[in-house]
């Protein structure tokens, strides 16, 4: 393939006064690489990168930066084994695209480095843009969102009819402007010699429509709709009952590949293991604070307390402030020697607690976002745990409620909103155990948030879950025994499920 852009009196030696990376450089780079540098390619053409997008350690990057002055992304492939192949895996996709007249930012070098080990595609950067995820998570509503969503929908069906399939249907592989849907990564798109057929496709369409989150089915049925119309397709109701039991097959899937990530060095969390302690955090809440505090957690219990939320024998709860965020913190206490053998072999509660948090994040049920646990350790034995979270400007849905008594079209628009919060939460697999009306808050926006999960559970069966659900639902009726109307209220809107 021809370069688009050809210097034919380059300055071998004009590197902007950044480091020429080799591929030494970038094997050896893990998710805490971030300078700058300068790719040098073997017709002496040269790429300046100012910020590394993704990484993945010993394969490949995503970077940022400027190709002959212009605003450029290059993707850099340097895997030991299958560099090369890889590359030429993404153009064919591309080529793809571009044959079939679909949207994608314009390829405009292909190439490899002067030690011929790192392959690199550079593209144009499509500046005033957004990604689907971006759009979808900075919503005010879904109704907003929607036409984005239904047009999304139509150039899935498009790249069907045209026989192309996106393995990795991905949110973020969708960029929009004011006018233009782009396709993004060529790597994870097979070609088929005529349409999708319909099994094919409705698959195809179940790993969009999951990401969604869950309580969306009405929203993922009129885009299946939507999609049915695209493709001239008559809708039975089996099909919408074949939809559903995808889509809940894969959110299976995707909580199964998320779980192990949550628990290991990846693009967003870091693994703390050490001698003494271990744990994990949220690389996008790193900072100086945070690291002082996850080396010292006992730290900041210590007189003179920072604002203390919660005295009890089984955790202290208390607000904090680092690198310039508010924070929770609870610190699970072993109440005595006998207390400490209980729990010295079993998963603690730090750890139950933000491996629950990140699935409700994940399926997009609010709860206070997991920023990180840490663990004492003892001779491999666990020992005091905390587990921290943002903190939630709020007041809990109990004082919401007397506060709004007389505004009833408030209370029932609240009951609905916390009814939907807890179906969610079970249809996730998910009980929360304690459901007090303290462990609701309602945020600044009116929005209830679900805290407080170190007792909640997951359930492999779905009698396990029925049975956990009715157990669920009559704790949290106790809540209104001194209000029984707003009671009928929440038994009305739960019993419908």
């Amino acid at each position: 393939m021809e370069n688009d852009y050809i210097v034919t009196t380059p300055d071998i030696h004009d590197t902007h006064g950044l480091d020429i990376v080799t591929w030494n450089d970038l094997y050896a780079a893990d998710y805490r690489f971030n300078k700058p540098f300068c790719l040098r390619f073997s017709d002496k053409q040269s790429f300046f990168s100012d910020q590394v997008v993704r990484i993945i350690p010993q394969k490949r990057m995503v970077v940022f930066g400027s190709w002959h002055g212009k605003p450029a992304v290059a993707k850099c492939f340097y895997s030991a084994r299958d560099a090369k192949r890889k590359m030429e895996r993404d153009i064919k996709g591309i080529e793809a695209l571009r044959k079939n007249k679909i949207p994608t930012p314009e390829l405009l070098y292909e190439g490899f480095t002067e030690d011929k080990r790192i392959y690199v595609l550079v593209f144009e950067r499509i500046m005033e843009s957004k990604n689907l995820e971006e759009i979808w998570y900075e919503r005010h509503n879904i109704e907003e969102v929607m036409p984005i969503l239904k047009a999304v929908v139509i150039e899935i069906a498009t790249q069907h009819v045209l026989g192309l399939l996106q393995h990795d249907l991905h949110l973020k592989n969708f960029l929009l402007t004011e006018k233009t849907i782009y396709t993004l990564d060529g790597a994870q798109i097979e070609i088929f010699p005529h349409l999708l057929s319909k099994q094919a496709s409705v698959s195809n369409l179940v790993l969009f429509l999951s990401q969604l989150g869950v309580d969306m089915e009405q929203y993922q049925e009129i885009l299946f709709k939507h999609y049915a119309e695209a493709r001239g397709w008559s809708l039975k109701k089996e099909d919408f009952t074949a939809l559903f039991a995808e889509i809940k097959k894969c959110n299976g899937i995707r909580w199964k590949n998320y779980a192990e990530k949550i628990f290991r060095n990846s693009t967003n969390f870091v693994r703390i293991n050490r001698f003494y302690s271990s744990g994990m955090y949220n690389r996008n809440y790193d900072g100086h604070g945070l690291q002082t505090f996850l080396l010292q957690p006992e730290s900041v219990f210590t007189p003179p307390l920072p604002k203390l939320l919660k005295a009890g024998n089984s955790a202290t709860v208390i607000k904090i402030r680092l690198d310039g965020r508010d924070y929770v913190v609870k610190r699970y206490n072993l109440k005595n020697y006998w207390h400490r053998l209980r729990r010295c072999f079993r998963e603690t509660r730090a750890a139950a607690s933000w491996r629950l948090a990140n699935k409700l994040n994940l399926f997009g049920i609010p709860t206070a976002r997991p920023v990180a646990y840490i663990e004492n350790r003892m001779l491999g034995l666990r020992g005091v745990s905390y587990y921290v979270t943002e903190y939630v400007s709020f007041e809990h849905a109990g004082d919401y409620f007397n506060r709004q008594a007389l505004k009833n079209d408030k209370v029932m628009t609240m009951v609905k909103r916390i009814s939907a919060l807890l179906r969610s939460v079970a249809k996730i697999d998910v009980t929360h155990g304690d459901l007090k009306i303290t462990n609701i808050l309602v945020d600044a926006a009116e929005q209830p948030v679900l805290i407080d999960l170190d007792g909640a559970s997951e359930h492999t069966t779905l009698l396990g879950l029925r049975k956990a659900w009715q157990k669920e639902l009559a704790r949290f009726l106790q809540n209104f025994h001194s209000n029984p109307a707003l009671g009928k209220k929440f038994e009305g809107e739960l019993r419908k499920w």
